[in-house]
């Protein structure tokens, strides 16, 4: 099982994220190819799509730039789903398009976010997958 183990946590990662999106009226689409989009979130009610790209921990990269991309990822026990372009100029104000990671490697991420971080993508952040499953489950007990 461990050589699958980061297989199986992406899978139990986008299940979470689909999850919270479906919450909020999001329905769930897989590419067939993935060229930088993991799956794609359409509310036909007012129309909102979101290409996404699910990572492990705040990530921004180059490959993602000007292509309207959304991450989505955990961050201090709670999923953010932020636009990727508006975490490269958070970055870019914070000096990490600065750092070697970057201008080298043309990605960075953040294992550890800062208090400063967590507190700019805060918009941004999902519900808690705890009160999706409660409701959930409070709604199907109703229903049987």
């Amino acid at each position: 099982m461990s050589r699958y183990r980061s297989q199986v946590r992406e899978v139990i990662n986008r299940n979470t994220v689909i999850s919270l999106a479906l919450d909020q009226g999001f329905n769930a689409f897989l590419p067939v190819y993935d060229g930088g989009v993991d799956f794609v979130l359409y509310r036909e009610r007012d129309g909102v799509l979101r290409k996404v790209q699910l990572k492990g921990r705040w990530t921004i990269d180059r490959k993602y730039l000007d292509r309207d991309i959304w991450m989505a990822f955990p961050m201090a026990g709670e999923w953010y789903l932020m636009p990727h372009d508006m975490m490269v100029a958070q970055a870019e104000a914070e000096g990490v398009t600065r750092t070697a990671s970057w201008i080298e490697g043309g990605a960075y991420s953040r294992p550890r976010p800062s208090a400063a971080t967590i507190a700019v993508c805060a918009e941004y952040r999902m519900e808690e997958i705890e009160r999706v499953v409660d409701i959930a489950g409070h709604e199907a007990e109703q229903d049987g």
